[in-house]
């Protein structure tokens, strides 16, 4: 009968170094950053910002912590995604389920809008394709995220591909609400609507292009 030395000796041959895993916060922040630079290009290319929009966020608080929240909710999602890709890294599922809490307490800011609205509803700053714009830049997005969670080794991969569309959408979602006329319902149907759109494709493509064995 072989013994422990023997057994190991003959099941590590052959291996050769794993490739060393870049931290998670890194690649959340590479993509962050970069899927934020290429929708703002992208958006600019089409039609500039709404005129005054940096205005409105000094003059009003509640539309200035409307935005805050976005860039939070976005920027959490993302770190999710790629904290659960580090198995051992706390209760995956806790982590996905706070961050869709706190997507929920963003698009609920708008759905109190449709009772008092932040700012006063305007169709200043209309873009005619608002809907298909956060498609269109989110969609890239996504897929970027989840070719760079494939580096990782997530387990959930619904739920890490789930917050990846979330992210994805959130972004250009939130974008829209300073490039596109402020109207309560129709952030929540043509801004955040797509959103949620991309992040239930997420939850569908993640066991898929997440699966590595």
């Amino acid at each position: 009968m072989r013994n422990r030395s023997e057994l190991i000796r003959e099941l590590s041959a052959g291996l050769g170094p794993a490739p060393r895993l870049r931290r998670p916060h890194q690649l959340a922040l590479l993509w962050w950053i970069g899927t934020s630079v290429f929708v703002v290009i992208a958006m600019l290319a089409v039609q500039p910002m709404r005129p005054g929009f940096a205005g409105q966020l000094l003059a009003s608080p509640r539309f200035a912590a409307e935005t805050l929240l976005g860039i939070l909710a976005g920027a959490f999602a993302i770190g999710v995604a790629f904290a659960v890709g580090i198995p051992g890294w706390g209760s995956p599922r806790r982590r996905i389920a706070l961050s869709l809490g706190l997507l929920a307490v963003w698009a609920s800011a708008y759905l109190y809008g449709l009772v008092d609205p932040a700012l006063e509803p305007s169709m200043l700053g209309k873009r005619a394709l608002c809907f298909g714009e956060v498609w269109i830049y989110g969609l890239p997005s996504l897929l970027a995220g989840l070719l760079l969670l494939r580096r990782l080794a997530p387990l959930e991969r619904w739920g890490a591909g789930l917050v990846t569309g979330a992210a994805a959408g959130a972004i250009p979602g939130l974008l829209m609400q300073l490039a596109c006329l402020y109207i309560p319902a129709h952030i929540l149907t043509h801004h955040l609507a797509p959103a949620l759109a991309l992040a239930l494709l997420g939850a569908l493509l993640g066991p898929v292009l997440l699966r590595r064995i």
